[in-house]
């Protein structure tokens, strides 16, 4: 008999984790990760986080900066739920205890980036992702409803009636195992791997991106969306060495380092 939970992610990265701090207060959770825990996109995010913080900032001004570089192509909608939860959640994470970049007053240090018009960027050095997801594994690892599975390959939806009902996967034994729950979540982070070069980890082959599509999920078309995908300036021997693609918005220009 297939075994049954109340809730039931896939992925252990930032989406998976943070999803699964709130669904364990309604119910039991399962975590199904494809390989070690702590191995995710989300620990390999050195850039910061963008939240309107500062007393200088506000959502609107950051949804302004957000559709003026977007030229046109940003989802409205979108964007107004990320400038006006971002705070919300940020100021989360510092109260979960997430070190954060301090300035001289202790308060978080604020960078400017990219098409920013004031500092709202947060830093935990080079290494932001990591800090949040260890935040949030900490969180989650204090929570009795919160079950974790990993080196879980998971290789279908079940598909009842139209709804996802739960998933099979081969555990780290190579046994095939089937898990049913009330609902199903898919957080399996992105597909770098199918480019020859590439800074994601080697769990981020698109097996979420497959896993729908074969459940009858619709797809949008890759190429409708190719213009807003993020590449890094520079990859050499991608998994020796990334430029960080925030050095050049701090001071470094073609002709060296400003002064």
């Amino acid at each position: 008999m297939p075994r049954r939970t109340d809730f039931l992610i896939i992925g252990s990265g930032i989406a998976g984790l943070r999803a699964a701090a709130d669904l364990a207060l309604a119910g039991d959770v399962l975590v199904l990760t494809k390989a070690d825990p702590n191995e995710s996109n989300t620990g390999y995010a050195q850039g910061g986080i963008a939240a309107a913080v500062g007393d200088d900032d506000t959502p609107a001004l950051h949804a302004a900066d957000t559709m003026r570089a977007g030229d046109g192509l940003c989802d409205e909608a979108a964007v107004a739920c990320l400038v006006q939860e971002g705070p919300v959640y940020v100021r989360e994470l510092l109260e979960w205890g997430a070190r954060f970049d301090r300035g001289a007053d202790g308060r978080p240090a604020l960078g400017r980036e990219a098409a920013h018009s004031v500092r709202r960027v947060l830093h935990a050095g080079d290494a932001t992702g990591r800090e949040i997801g260890r935040v949030l594994w900490e969180r989650v690892r204090a929570l009795p409803s919160v079950e974790t599975i990993d080196h879980a390959l998971v290789t279908e939806v079940v598909v009842e009636d139209g709804r996802a009902r739960g998933l099979r996967y081969f555990d780290a034994d190579g046994a095939s195992r089937e898990v049913h729950a009330g609902a199903t979540l898919l957080a399996t982070g992105g597909a770098g791997q199918v480019f020859r070069e590439t800074t994601n980890p080697a769990v981020a082959t698109g097996d979420g991106i497959a896993l729908a599509f074969h459940a009858g999920a619709r797809m949008e078309p890759a190429a409708r969306r190719c213009d807003a995908h993020q590449f890094s300036t520079l990859i050499v021997k991608a998994q020796e060495f990334q430029m960080h693609k925030p050095i050049k918005h701090v001071g470094l220009t073609a002709n060296g380092l400003e002064k």
